[in-house]
């Protein structure tokens, strides 16, 4: 097969992955962006609204809009900043933390159920892969 086939083969497929592990959540109300500032939440040093919507590569306007909805939700909470009054930080909330914790799970069964399915030859495939998948994904 071509390189470019193979690209190309591989780009669909992951995406389908993509698609049927975003299905598996907890809450039904949240969109892929809401899910995916709770993950920069996550990982970004310093919270503050820039910062996050820097993340997440928006403008700072539509970010507040996504954070509002989370914190209506008791997803996400806005604390002081400690040595600056004029700004917010925001945390992820223990019911937010629940609720990832869950998706997460109910994603893994989703796809351990899966993989269960397989063939043991499909297996070993997928186990000799998954270093294969690593290097590419950061390069």
């Amino acid at each position: 097969m071509p390189t470019i086939a193979l690209a190309d083969a591989f780009r669909v497929a992951l995406v389908r992955m993509g698609r049927r592990m975003r299905a598996e959540r907890v809450d039904e109300a949240l969109s892929l962006h809401h899910l995916s500032a709770l993950g920069a939440l996550q990982v970004v040093e310093e919270p503050t609204l820039a910062r996050i919507a820097a993340c997440e590569g928006v403008k700072p306007p539509s970010m507040v809009k996504t954070l509002q909805h989370l914190e209506s939700l008791g997803y996400v909470e806005r604390r002081d900043h400690p040595s600056d009054g004029r700004m917010v930080l925001f945390a992820i909330s223990e019911k937010g933390g629940q609720m990832i914790a869950e998706t997460r799970e109910r994603r893994n069964r989703a796809l351990a159920e899966a993989i269960d399915a397989l063939s043991p030859e499909d297996r070993e495939a997928l186990v000799r892969a998954i270093p294969v998948i690593q290097r590419l994904a950061e390069r």
